[in-house]
Order: structure tokens, then C-alpha cells, then sequence
């Protein structure tokens, strides 16, 4: 007999999905999303959603933990060398396999040092080594990446080999797998991390093709740019040579990047399919999330890092299970939320108590009250930059020139007018501001060193920068081995 106390519980995380690239929200971006739109039908959509760092690995350790990237203190890419911070024993898996009897596995890109770290679950399939080491049985060896694009390199691109053979089928298949190998008589958890739809933009057939008919949209451009252009934004813009790309080149990458996305979503299809072939979807939550965003060429960027629209929004859809039903289905959320209250929601779920030092807030409140426009104040911080919004306003510094912005989300959701210079704003501004200090203050951070935001020279060698290459990085990508060169 199952156990029905406790539901099954099924986080999906992109890497690198934008929040307003779903389809039936009106977004300008002509994404065909069914699958994942569909989790928001049956429960609900967060339409304020962020990562408080966006970017790769202080991800993977919020959403495992629920702590903020500023409590851990590492607002980076770890660079493959520094440990983890997770301790194995209180992070999500660790917890419901220990006090809740659940099943856990992960699949997909975990980005852990060191790569074969479990964190709790009991199991991982680990891309790209486990996944390259499977091209290589099926005579596909070298080809991950194999038309020389680095993993943060832009320009468009095809998969270099057949659907059945990309990491993103592959991650179904696993994820398939396992609910045939699972042990019946417990409930699961199971993660779900897709490398895509993270650069190199490379969908395979048909999805390469999918979006030629579609009118794609330009990128916006705030009319700061011109004159308050941050100078990291430029660095990057140097380094990368995202300036060396045509409107055409732009307008290609995105049709490549919407057709990795529906390439998700289609396979999700698939997933859904079996939990339902086998009995398991009515007892089953789904959150889908990414881990940041991407900017598609929006102020002249590419990537993630920043809190501007795109990159530090990420979708969060969630759908309960039948044992927990929502005050009603179709729920449009603007109180804003984080990727770390997934964890204190699962574990809620679960019938646990999120630990101490969490910092998301359960999200299941929401859904059973039908509350959508709850007063919240979030943070976050992520390298030199860091943000506050209240859902209706957003402020945004740069330690880098120590530049201010500030946004009204409901007048303007792209983010073209900089309204931190207004005098009738100047409360709203300063209020964002102080709250950003005490979140800084409280870990510690220094970014608010002697109590306010630091400032650092934002001056730098554009030819030294442009000397740079980093982004062409493709990895020793055969016989298991990962982004660093080993095996784990």
C-alpha cells in the first residue's frame, strides 16, 4: 500500500530560464510552453519570483536549502574549487530521507564541488558525466558540444547531435527510469536540473526550426544606457564581444534559445505523462523554477548576474497534490517570492519545520488562502550588484561606480526608465535603500561595509578586457569527465 500521508514531491529547475518566456501570460516573447503553463493552471503562477543570486551554483545551495546566497556568503560561481556549503543531514533531501521516509534522487546538472557530492540525496545522475560517459556507450563520444561552441558563447547554433541523444531527453529518460526503479511503498523526492536553456543556444531538430515563422522581438534597451551604463556591464560587454553581434545574430540566438525551452517543455510532456500512466500525478506536487534567468541581448547583455528583468526573474509555478488542495487553481501571485521558499514549502508538504537559519517562507499559504498580493520586501546580492523590490518598485545598486537605479514594475516592466533622480521618489528610493543596508548588515556583508553601500573604482582596460576569452571555454567533454576536467 502507498503511503498517502505524505505526496510525492517533484522540483524542475532550468538553467537559465527567463520568467516572462511562458507561454499564455502574455509575454512578448512567442514561447509555446504548454506543459509548464499547465503546472500554473492547476496551481499557481508567481509572477514576482526571483533568485536572490542569479547565477549557477549558490542556486543549486538555496533551492537545497533555503538559505540565502548572502548567509552562505559565496554571491558566485564557486569556480570548481571551493567546497559546498551544505551540510548532507539538514539540507531538503537529507531531511525527508531521514525524518520523512522518502526516496530521493537527482538528475541533471547538479554544478556541486566536488561533482559526485550527494547533499542528501541518495542517489544522483550526474550531468555532464554521467551523460557524456552515456554518449560514449552509444557511440556519441565527444559529440556533447561537439560544434565547438563554448557553454557561454551566444551565437546561434544547432545540436550537434539527434534529440534522443540531448541532455535534455536524457534527463526525461532518467527521470523515467526511476519511477520504475523507485520503491513503490514510500514516497519520492526526485530533482530534476536541466542544463538547458543555458548557452550554447543549440536546440536539435525539429526545435531548431520551430520558431522561424514567428515574429521575434527586439531586445529592449533602457534609455540609461547611454549615459549610466554600469561599468560592469560594459567589462562584460567587452569581454564577451556581445557588441560584435548583428541584430540579425541577436534575432537568430533567440529563436535557437525559445526553441531549447520548448524543447524542455515538450519532454516534460513526456514526464508528466508516465506519473500519470502510473497512478502517481494526483498525489504528486511539481514546482518549476530556474535557477536565474538569461538577458536574450536586453541592454546590450547576454547572461545572467544581474537583477534586472530577465535575468534575476525566474519563473515559479507550483502545483499542489490532491491531499493539499488550493483555494482554487489558476492562482496569479504578485506578492513577491524567492527560489529559497521552495524548500520550506516541500518540507511543509512533507509535514516537517523548515530549519532555523532558513530564509524562505513557505509558499503553501498562498495557495490554500488564495492570498495573491501579500506586502513582502526580498533581497539579494550577486557579485558586485545587489536589489530590493516590494513587487511594485525596484531598487538596484552597483558597487562598481555606485550606481543607483530604481523601477516602477507596473508602469514599466522592461525596465527602460530609470526613476532613482526623481524627487517625488526620493522616500520610496531611500526606503529600498535601507531596507537592501539592514538585509547586508544582517549577514554580514561587504557590500554594507560601515553601513552603507561600498563603492569601488568602475574604471577598467578595455583592451586587456577584450584580450580575455574566458567564454569560448568548452571542457574536456568525454569518458565522464565534467565542466573542470575530472570525473568526481
Amino acid at each position: 500500500m502507498s503511503d498517502t500521508r505524505r505526496p510525492n514531491l517533484v522540483l524542475i529547475t532550468a538553467d537559465q530560464w527567463r520568467g516572462d518566456c511562458l507561454s499564455g501570460t502574455g509575454s512578448p516573447h512567442p514561447v509555446m510552453t504548454p506543459h509548464v503553463t499547465q503546472i500554473g493552471c492547476e496551481g499557481a503562477r508567481f509572477v514576482n519570483a526571483y533568485a536572490d543570486c542569479p547565477v549557477c551554483q549558490p542556486q543549486r545551495v538555496t533551492q537545497l536549502t533555503g538559505q540565502v546566497a548572502s548567509r552562505f556568503g559565496l554571491t558566485h560561481n564557486f569556480g570548481g574549487k571551493a567546497q559546498t556549503p551544505v551540510d548532507p543531514l539538514r539540507s531538503l533531501p537529507g531531511r525527508l530521507v531521514r525524518e520523512a521516509g522518502y526516496q530521493a534522487q537527482a538528475v541533471g546538472k547538479m554544478h556541486f564541488e566536488p561533482p559526485r557530492a550527494r547533499l542528501g540525496f541518495e542517489h544522483i545522475r550526474l550531468h555532464p558525466n554521467d551523460y557524456a560517459m552515456w554518449l560514449e556507450e552509444n557511440g556519441m563520444g565527444g559529440m556533447y558540444r561537439g560544434h565547438g561552441l563554448g557553454g557561454n558563447e551566444v551565437y546561434p547554433a544547432v545540436s550537434a547531435v539527434p534529440e534522443r541523444f540531448t541532455h535534455t531527453h536524457w534527463v526525461i529518460d532518467e527521470a523515467i527510469r526511476f519511477l520504475y526503479q523507485r520503491e513503490p511503498d514510500v514516497p519520492f523526492f526526485l530533482w530534476l536540473v536541466f542544463e538547458a536553456p543555458h548557452s550554447p543556444f543549440d536546440p536539435p531538430e525539429p526545435y531548431d526550426r520551430m520558431y522561424d515563422n514567428f515574429t521575434i522581438p527586439d531586445p529592449v534597451r533602457g534609455d540609461w544606457a547611454d549615459e549610466a551604463y554600469p561599468p560592469a556591464f560594459a567589462k562584460r560587454v567587452a569581454m564577451a564581444k556581445y557588441d560584435h553581434l548583428t541584430p540579425e545574430m541577436i534575432r537568430e540566438a533567440r529563436r535557437k534559445y525559445y526553441g531549447q525551452v520548448s524543447h524542455i517543455d515538450y519532454q516534460l510532456g513526456r514526464f508528466f505523462g508516465e506519473l500519470m500512466t502510473r497512478g502517481l500525478y494526483g498525489n504528486t506536487a511539481i514546482c518549476f523554477t530556474a535557477d536565474h534567468g538569461e538577458h536574450l541581448g536586453d541592454h546590450g547583455l547576454f547572461a545572467k548576474t544581474t537583477f534586472l528583468r530577465g535575468s534575476g526573474d525566474v519563473p515559479l509555478l507550483l502545483r499542489l497534490p490532491a491531499t493539499h488542495p488550493p483555494a482554487r487553481p489558476d492562482l496569479v501571485v504578485r506578492t513577491p517570492a524567492l527560489t529559497a521558499d521552495i524548500c520550506p514549502t516541500f518540507l511543509e508538504l512533507a509535514g516537517l519545520t523548515p530549519d532555523a537559519d532558513c530564509d524562505g517562507a513557505s509558499l503553501l499559504p498562498a495557495l490554500r488562502e488564495g492570498r495573491t498580493d501579500d506586502d513582502r520586501r526580498i533581497h539579494g546580492e550577486c557579485g558586485g550588484t545587489a536589489f530590493c523590490t516590494d513587487g511594485r518598485f525596484k531598487y538596484l545598486y552597483y558597487e562598481e561606480g555606485g550606481i543607483e537605479q530604481l523601477f516602477d514594475l507596473r508602469s514599466d516592466p522592461d525596465e527602460k526608465t530609470d526613476l532613482s533622480a526623481r524627487p517625488d521618489l526620493a522616500d520610496t528610493r531611500d526606503a529600498l535603500r535601507n531596507s537592501l543596508v539592514e538585509y547586508l548588515l544582517r549577514y554580514n556583508r561587504p557590500m554594507a561595509a560601515g553601513g552603507v553601500l561600498r563603492t569601488v573604482n568602475g574604471e577598467f582596460d578595455e583592451h586587456r578586457i577584450r584580450g580575455m576569452n574566458p567564454y569560448a571555454y568548452r571542457g574536456p567533454m568525454r569518458y565522464g569527465m565534467g565542466y573542470y576536467g575530472h570525473s568526481g
